[in-house]
């Protein structure tokens, strides 16, 4: 059996440059500035100083922003335009892990830490570092 695809990126060595000048399009018409020093870093200053902060890699998106209501808006506008889903507030990304503390967020790997301690059977090792018996 033979199949036609009539709108298919993932794949083809063309995917990535495609995905990025329209998702890059997109969000200069939604009026972000594009960093210049830190490429996928999109930035959007809204009303009354308010700004919003897009962090674009490959496909997935973190947005961040000082003001809810922006970031809602802004989520709609991209359900609008492209197939996505929003995955809630962030806990993992790139290797990272997230995690909410009363003063903000901190970032950790304690299971890629934990992997490599199982993966050399050392989980029952006495930790010598301060941060990973507070974790």
């Amino acid at each position: 059996m033979v199949y036609k695809l009539h709108k298919a990126l993932y794949g083809l060595k063309q995917a990535p440059r495609a995905w990025n000048k329209r998702i890059d399009s997109f969000l200069v018409q939604q009026e972000f500035v594009k960093c210049k020093s830190e490429y996928g870093v999109y930035v959007k200053k809204g009303i009354e100083g308010n700004q919003l902060c897009i962090c674009l890699y490959v496909d997935d998106l973190i947005v961040n922003g000082n003001y809810v209501k922006e970031i809602e808006v802004f989520k709609t506008q991209m359900m609008n335009e492209f197939e996505m889903s929003d995955l809630g507030n962030l806990t993992y990304f790139l290797g990272m892990e997230f995690t909410e503390a009363t003063e903000g967020l901190v970032m950790h790997q304690m299971k890629y830490a934990s992997d490599i301690l199982n993966r050399f059977n050392m989980m029952n090792c006495n930790p010598h570092h301060h941060l990973l018996r507070q974790i």
